[in-house]
């Protein structure tokens, strides 16, 4: 497993773990906004790790 896929799994976990928060924790949007935001930082980073591999490798 390289860095790119376990940013990408955690960005996952981190989105799916909505599901299990209670409603009292959703109604803090700030809270919605950091989670979703993280989420999108962390797959483009890994998105971005992984294609300048494959660009340094060929």
């Amino acid at each position: 497993m390289d860095l790119g896929q376990v940013a990408l799994g955690l960005a996952l976990l981190a989105v799916s773990s909505l599901t299990l928060a209670g409603p009292a924790l959703l109604e803090s949007y700030g809270l919605i906004y950091v989670v979703i935001g993280s989420a999108l930082v962390l797959g483009t980073g890994a998105w971005l790790i992984s294609v300048a591999r494959e660009a340094q490798s060929q």
